[in-house]
């Protein structure tokens, strides 16, 4: 029986090459990156806070952050990749403490329902052929028929209530926890963000856990199709734990791992030359690039489109509302700045920073009052953006 994960689904999305790399060839995985470090180490000491309050302790809060230090001590490894170069692997230290302080607080004293399982395995079949495995970070009896499944999350970025109504892995976990335990009627999906300390819930039918099935049974049948993984370049490359080994990246690597070529260097007089060639070619290609831009404009509107496609390329044209104000030297332009003061609004917008007055009277991020006010300054216009990307 083939067996898949929410994770290896996810990996397929992200990049088949990825996927290719970790379950197809099963390469060894690259040194851990300091966010999934960071999520390990929070994650064991609510494992443990909650492994202690099911044999009826309640640990004090200096109790949890202690045990959170302590992991932290011992499994780090100067191996751990902190990619961000701001960042520090103290500053995300400091992070997870601060999530599990806030956590315990929120919860404490931790009777919100009857702890199941912690880290719990679970497992359903897609079909005779599929199985679907995962883990759950900690599964909650809430009442007769009322189960919780919580998941915990130390990502800076907070999801959506839009996001977790569409969210797969807990569902696919709600599937397995019906399957295990037939009398639940109610399964609640609840994510803990402990960087913000916030919760998002979630519930789905079972119209929506039938249609999850067959969708996901869907995708690993095309995934299991597949004869070729290609690469997807992304910014998350910067955290894969198969760069080193990725096509995509070949090309980085070799030139990194390659003696750098010793020589005399070039004299003034040639720095100079270069760089005065240099700007004269900059200013040729930014006219040249102005003239191609206007040019695109023009005829994905005579032909009333609004992509142009190349070889290999293509370009959208995306027109949008926009307004202009008064420029400087404008009579108007001191009533302008007269009415931000008036509005309390001038150190919001440092020295008329108009681009980004315009931006926001545009976008309606400007108090209705406030839009009244400056009304007569503005000159409705449009903004048209072109952009260049490659066809997938």
């Amino acid at each position: 029986m083939s067996v898949f994960s929410h994770s290896r689904l996810e990996s397929f999305e992200t990049c088949p090459k990825k996927y290719e790399f970790a379950y197809v060839l099963r390469l060894p995985r690259g040194p851990a990156g300091i966010e999934a470090f960071l999520g390990s180490r929070v994650h064991e000491a609510l494992e443990w806070l909650y492994s202690e309050v099911r044999m009826c302790r309640v640990p004090d809060e200096e109790d949890v952050v202690e045990r959170y230090r302590a992991a932290w001590a011992d499994e780090w490894s100067d191996e751990v990749k902190v990619v961000r170069a701001d960042r520090t692997a103290t500053d995300y230290q400091a992070v997870g403490e601060k999530a599990v302080r806030r956590y315990y607080r929120r919860y404490h004293p931790f009777d919100q329902g009857d702890t199941v399982g912690l880290e719990m395995r679970v497992k359903f079949a897609l079909d005779q052929d599929h199985e679907i495995v995962g883990y759950i970070d900690r599964l909650v009896k809430v009442s007769d028929g009322v189960w919780e499944i919580h998941d915990y999350k130390t990502s800076a970025q907070l999801m959506t209530q839009e996001k977790a109504e569409a969210d797969r892995q807990l569902a696919l976990y709600d599937l397995a926890v019906r399957r295990a335990y037939p009398d639940a009627s109610e399964v609640r999906l609840v994510w803990h963000y402990l960087a913000h300390d916030h919760e998002v819930r979630s519930c789905r039918s079972e119209a929506q856990l039938v249609d999850l099935r067959a969708q996901v049974l869907d995708e690993v049948r095309h995934i299991e199709a597949q004869a070729t993984f290609p690469t997807k370049p992304s910014k998350l490359c910067d955290w894969c734990d198969y760069r080193p080994s990725c096509p995509a990246w070949a090309d980085l690597y070799r030139a990194e791992e390659e003696p750098q070529r010793e020589g005399p260097a070039p004299d003034s007089s040639q720095l100079v030359d270069d760089y005065a060639t240099c700007s004269e070619q900059i200013s040729e290609a930014r006219s040249r690039l102005a003239g191609l831009r206007e040019a695109i404009i023009v005829r994905a509107a005579d032909e009333g489109v609004e992509r142009l496609f190349g070889t290999g390329r293509v370009a959208a044209v995306r027109h949008a509302a926009a307004v202009v104000l008064p420029s400087p030297g404008d009579p108007a332009r001191e009533e302008l700045e007269q009415a931000l003061s008036d509005l309390g609004l001038s150190r919001r917008y440092l020295q008329l920073a108009t681009g980004a007055l315009a931006h926001d009277l545009t976008a309606g991020l400007v108090s209705p009052e406030a839009a009244a006010r400056l009304g007569p300054f503005t000159t409705p216009s449009e903004s048209v953006k072109v952009t260049v990307s490659r066809l997938e």
